[in-house]
């Protein structure tokens, strides 16, 4: 499995991960939902029908005296009342209270063991008998049509049970509602895990954008680590081959020697940067001072280039930051000795030191060969050279500018870089000042 078929499988398996959490958190969502909504409305329906049955009840508790039968005079008083196997009318009366019962409400009475005696407006036999004596539940009628049934019971007035009264109302339409719900929970948390996935792909892979990089950028720098040692390495290996040391193989093998030790070194000092490994070992540091030790030591250097080395360094006052004193002079000779390297002979360099808003700006500017526009991003990246030429002609490594940005970040400073080609390069370093203990 290549690399992109590796990450593309990580990608789908974390948007199919994430598209089965967030399905199976909206089906949990709406069934709790689903379930709250029944109950709310199950229990104010309840209390509804126990109302409407208390009024009924109220009205029948001087009437009713023997249990489980209905008196003439509590039948007269009741209209609309109708008896197992008989016809039953419309209700004609004028009272509200049984006029609701025309509009989807349902009245009856039932014995002590739950058989059904009489109904109000309807037909008696319309459910079957509560034989459990079951005090809520839902239950179709004839046509269909579902309806919620609350148990109340009914006492004479020595407070003994007489029966039951049955109090009902259709909630069909309730039901119709939930069951539109739940077409729509079938339809939409697929459509939604669909939306989801995609989702799930587009923010995996952003999430997995710099993991990916990271991971090419440990793939070119191991290549290039291997690279970069194979050569010296190499080199000791012929040398030592030869069995013939003399002063000239000497030198070759101390040159190859030192440049191996170095560059292990500086990928040791960049390792331990960008980790967050490296010792603190902060101090003030006057940056006045460090402008100036740089240009005393790359002075040879500038002219046996051919190549004129100033500064600009403020005398009223001195610039102060808080960091790794050797980290800075470190960054600072590379900036320098960079400039001195690809400058022509007759060409300038200047470093400029001034202040911006409490911050500490040094400038290193040069009439050097440039850098093209294609290659700026690039600069910072280990073991990078312009035109990726290899070549050993300046003796670097390719290096020392990512090792100068980590020393920058990590003194939550700044870099910057502008270029021209055949006009020279300018690199801008912001450091944070601080105020100069008195010692």
């Amino acid at each position: 499995m290549n690399n992109n078929s590796l990450f593309n499988y990580s990608r789908l398996k974390l948007a199919i991960t994430y598209a089965g959490v967030m399905g199976t958190t909206l089906l949990i969502c709406g069934y709790m939902a689903h379930i709250v909504m029944v109950q709310a409305f199950t229990r104010t329906v309840d209390r509804e029908l126990e109302l409407f049955g208390k009024v009924f009840e109220d009205q029948l508790k001087t009437e009713l005296k023997i249990p489980g039968e209905l008196s003439i005079t509590t039948q007269k008083s009741l209209p609309g009342i109708c008896f197992k196997q008989q016809s039953c009318l419309p209700i004609k009366s004028e009272s509200e209270l049984l006029g609701l019962l025309v509009e989807g409400y349902y009245l009856r009475f039932l014995t002590l063991s739950g058989e059904v005696i009489a109904a109000i407006g309807n037909n008696p036999d319309e459910f079957p008998p509560n034989l459990q004596i079951y005090p809520s539940y839902d239950i179709k009628n004839r046509n269909g049509e579902l309806y919620h049934l609350h148990l109340m019971p009914l006492k004479i007035n020595n407070n003994q049970l007489w029966g039951y009264l049955q109090v009902g109302r259709s909630v069909q339409r309730l039901n119709d509602y939930m069951n539109s719900l739940h077409w729509l929970l079938g339809l939409g948390v697929p459509s939604s895990m669909i939306i989801i996935g995609g989702a799930g792909w587009w923010l995996a892979g952003l999430a997995m954008r710099p993991i990916k990089k990271s991971y090419q950028q440990l793939q070119q720098f191991t290549a290039d680590a291997a690279h970069e040692l194979r050569t010296p390495i190499t080199s000791l290996q012929t040398i030592v081959e030869t069995n013939s040391i003399n002063p000239e193989t000497q030198k070759a093998l101390e040159r190859q020697i030192k440049r191996l030790v170095t560059l292990i070194q500086d990928l040791l000092l960049l390792s331990r940067l960008e980790g967050g490994l490296q010792e603190a070992k902060l101090q003030q540091i006057c940056l006045n001072d460090l402008v100036a030790d740089v240009e005393e030591e790359l002075m040879p250097m500038a002219m046996d280039a051919q190549v004129l080395l100033s500064s600009h360094i403020p005398d009223q006052s001195d610039f102060y930051i808080q960091g790794n004193e050797s980290q800075i002079y470190r960054m600072l000779l590379n900036l320098v000795s960079n400039a001195i390297k690809y400058t022509p002979a007759s060409g300038e360099v200047n470093i400029h030191l001034t202040t911006n808003e409490h911050q500490g700006v040094i400038t290193i500017k040069d009439t050097g060969i440039g850098i093209p526009n294609s290659d700026l991003p690039h600069i910072f990246e280990r073991f990078y050279r312009v035109n990726a030429d290899r070549s050993r002609n300046t003796g670097g490594s390719g290096l020392g500018l990512a090792i100068t940005l980590a020393i920058v970040q990590t003194h939550k400073g700044k870099l910057e870089v502008q270029s021209h080609v055949n006009k020279g390069s300018t690199f801008t370093v912001i450091l944070p000042l601080v105020s100069k203990l008195n010692r």
